[in-house]
């Protein structure tokens, strides 16, 4: 019996050296210290890459566009079966044809304006970034850190796309090289994080890391507002946001310069100032910006579904008056917020409420009509001497629909719009060089906004990049997100 066990011992001995071995020695040019030996191990072990008859793997060669769409199809699980395709360059006895086919059905891989696809071509970064992006179906962008990457590149949108998926982020100097051509390990890393999470980069939104526990410069605050507000499930205007943290806390401040939370004096936590703690985790809303800004969020939102509250129209929460009283309870409905002084029945323009909509009009450039409600200093009833909440005797104002200002922070990828600014920039900034439209120009939004290239501008509109065509010719450039309308 002994034997025996022996024997099976050494015999699993000899299988488990035997796999090591044959999984080390795949590609002999691939050593276990490569930088990408485990995303290309990763691919190789599904079937998705594949060596030459030499056995090499080859990491520092080109990449072509019938390898990328062979390998991609592989991913994807397409059938690769060898059929004719619609370009006039790669016919069905190509090794390729089946994978190029299905990928350009799919959208993921399109031919030149001559027809062709040129399967022996080298294929880019850039491409590269588009392929990921349509494969894996991307829509989620981040801000672009890469100086050499502009909105007038095709692959400008994709490479936010993989940024944010975690696919990249570039090289050391700053840059993404989008023309240069993409080699064969740099192709696996790519693709084994766009199929992998286990090889995906941590992703900090707007490029901020929150665990610094310093303060985000102001237009990265700009971003993380944003963001926030249009990934909520309830559509909020991401203005009324930034307006009410910047009433809460001048200067967007989170963090004190020791590294603690801003705490105020009635114990209101961080950016967002928050006081009703209950039901949250504290330590969070004292140390992660992102959760902070997100429960303050929450408030907002919780306020504008109560029926307590009294409503503009039909209740829109797209305009940036329908928000007036939610935005009112986020402080308190205290007789101090009364939109109207009790004693003289005169507008109340020290009430919380009507700063906030101040540093709309003061920071965002949008002038609201919060004043064409109509209501009066009758529809409060209050103690002047107490701190009891206003009696809302009013439940409904109805206001001319042409009055009702729209958010210009919640447009979408591919939504058309018009333009009332001066033109183009061609940079997310007034000092960009300006390309002139008319407000009859309809732009296509081609990306998700970025935020003003001077990062300590107090500016808290973004920029949208657009396409427009003026004279038989298309132009790219940024529009100010105040400018715009439908």
């Amino acid at each position: 019996m002994k034997n025996m066990y022996r024997i099976l011992a050494i015999s699993t001995l000899i299988l488990v050296v035997s796999t090591v071995n044959v999984f080390a020695s795949t590609f002999p040019d691939v050593s276990t210290d490569s930088r990408f030996y485990d995303e290309i191990m990763y691919l190789s072990n599904n079937e998705i890459i594949t060596g030459f008859p030499s056995g090499e793997f080859r990491p520092g060669d080109k990449v072509t566009r019938a390898a990328a769409a062979i390998m991609i199809g592989r991913a994807l699980g397409y059938d690769g079966e060898q059929r004719e395709t619609s370009f006039p360059d790669v016919p069905k006895s190509s090794k390729a044809s089946g994978y190029i086919q299905q990928a350009y059905e799919n959208n993921i891989i399109s031919g030149y304006p001559n027809g062709e696809f040129r399967p022996g071509s080298y294929v880019t970064r850039g491409e590269m970034a588009i392929f990921i992006a349509r494969a894996y179906s991307l829509s989620e962008e981040e801000v672009v850190p890469f100086s050499d990457v502009s909105v007038n590149m095709s692959s400008f949108s994709s490479i936010r796309k993989i940024i944010a998926f975690g696919v990249t982020t570039g090289y050391e100097d700053g840059t993404f090289r989008s023309d240069q051509h993409i080699t064969r390990e740099q192709f696996s890393a790519f693709l084994a994080r766009a199929e992998s999470d286990q090889f995906r980069l941590a992703v900090n939104k707007c490029g901020y890391d929150p665990s610094t526990r310093v303060n985000p410069d102001f237009q990265t605050m700009n971003c993380l507002l944003t963001k926030a507000a249009q990934e909520s499930e309830f559509p909020i205007p991401p203005e009324i946001v930034k307006a009410v943290a910047s009433v809460e806390n001048n200067g967007w401040k989170h963090f004190n310069s020791n590294g603690e939370p801003v705490i105020s004096d009635d114990g209101g936590i961080g950016l967002m100032q928050i006081t009703n703690t209950a039901g949250y985790d504290v330590d969070r809303l004292k140390y992660d910006l992102n959760y902070n800004i997100q429960v303050g969020i929450e408030f907002l939102v919780n306020n504008f579904k109560r029926t307590d509250l009294p409503r503009i129209n039909d209740h829109d929460p797209t305009k940036l008056e329908s928000w007036y009283f939610a935005v009112m309870a986020y402080n308190g409905t205290v007789p101090s917020n009364s939109p109207f002084y009790q004693e003289t029945g005169e507008r109340n323009l020290n009430a919380y409420q009507e700063k906030v909509y101040r540093v709309l009009r003061d920071f965002g450039q949008l002038d609201t009509n919060i004043h064409s409600i109509p209501m009066t200093s009758d529809d409060f009833q209050y103690d002047g001497n107490s701190s009891e909440p206003i009696v809302f005797l009013k439940k409904s104002y109805q206001m001319d629909t042409n009055l009702l200002k729209s958010t210009k922070q919640l447009f979408k990828v591919g939504d058309v719009v018009r333009y009332e600014g001066s033109g183009l920039r061609s940079i997310p900034s007034t000092n960009g060089a300006l390309t002139p439209t008319n407000s009859s120009d309809l732009m296509t939004i081609i990306s998700a906004p970025l935020y003003d290239y001077q990062s300590t501008s107090s500016n808290q509109f973004i920029w949208y990049p657009v396409e427009v065509t003026k004279n038989g010719k298309k132009i790219k450039g940024y529009i100010a997100s105040q400018y715009i309308v439908q």
